[in-house]
């Protein structure tokens, strides 16, 4: 069956890559972005097909009724949304939350949060009619792998997108509605890590090993592929290719190696918490005898 693809963010970055194996592997797409401009080079290209393209201006940042007319444009195009991609965020920006403020902090939030629950309800109704369709959060890695000074605003924010996919995936599923939180590691797209914020002495030490950090990832080997990476999504959205014969779409889909390292690091240092302090937790009802 050929899928109805509606992207946020599709100028670049992942959202491009994936735009672009939409009409690779035969689908259509309506490739939503802020300055819709960006997407003219692949217009143009003599290999796309123009006919399974349709491409919208968006800010996910808009007010609701906004969102909900471009939602409408995009059903009309071709009577239907089958997936909707929620990619576009921010968030390049790193520092410590006490020199960003809380200003900065829930300006993150309005965009990476609160864009992907409009953008996201301004299609459910559509997708609750016809009693079928995908929703595919972008969240990160971020949220597992946090400890250190500089991703507070956008860690939190994706942290937030990774609990609205959990609880929405409940929600919809009478519906036949399938939700997936898509957890991408480090790949190679252009996205700079300025530090920013009122500079406070103290944090001086920990914001030169945060230019370091930097540093390094700008150098790091073996970054993941764009076109590798939403190819897997597809597979995985299509139940083909490398998800062949898997049951379904997973709440959580980890691309990439050091994701799902992260991932895993996590787990087992929640897991080690929980058993080393249950003696202290546990046991806390009002009918428990108390701790030994």
């Amino acid at each position: 069956m050929q899928l109805v693809w509606f992207i946020t963010g599709a100028s670049s970055g992942l959202g491009f890559a994936l735009t672009e194996r939409i009409l690779a592997r035969g689908d259509r797409v309506v490739a939503t972005a802020r300055n819709p401009r960006a997407l003219d080079a692949l217009l143009s290209h003599p290999d796309t097909d123009k006919s399974r393209i349709h491409v919208l201006k968006l800010d996910i940042t808009s007010p609701f009724a906004i969102l909900q007319e471009t939602a409408q444009k995009a059903v009309e195009k071709w009577g239907r949304v089958d997936v909707l991609v929620n990619n576009a965020g921010i968030g390049g920006e790193v520092g410590a939350s006490e020199e960003l403020g809380v200003d900065w902090l829930m300006h993150v939030m309005k965009t990476n949060y609160a864009g992907t629950v409009n953008v996201t309800n301004a299609l459910l109704p559509h997708m609750r009619s016809q009693r079928a369709g995908t929703v595919v959060l972008l969240g990160s890695r971020s949220a597992y792998r946090n400890e250190f000074l500089g991703p507070v605003a956008y860690a939190a924010s994706k942290a937030a997108v990774h609990s609205y996919g959990e609880t929405l995936s409940a929600e919809v599923a009478p519906f036949n509605i399938c939700v997936t939180v898509v957890v991408p590691g480090t790949f190679d797209t252009p996205l700079a890590h300025p530090i920013i914020g009122t500079p406070i002495a103290d944090y001086d030490s920990a914001r030169a090993v945060l230019r370091q950090r930097v540093e390094a990832a700008k150098k790091m080997p073996n970054k993941g592929d764009p076109v590798k990476g939403m190819d897997a999504l597809m597979d995985a959205v299509r139940g083909e290719g490398r998800a062949a014969g898997k049951a379904g779409l997973p709440l959580w889909l980890f691309l990439g190696s050091d994701c799902i390292a992260d991932v895993k690091g996590r787990a087992d240092r929640l897991t080690g918490v929980a058993e080393e302090w249950a003696a202290v937790g546990s046991g806390l009802g009002t009918e428990d005898p108390p701790a030994a």
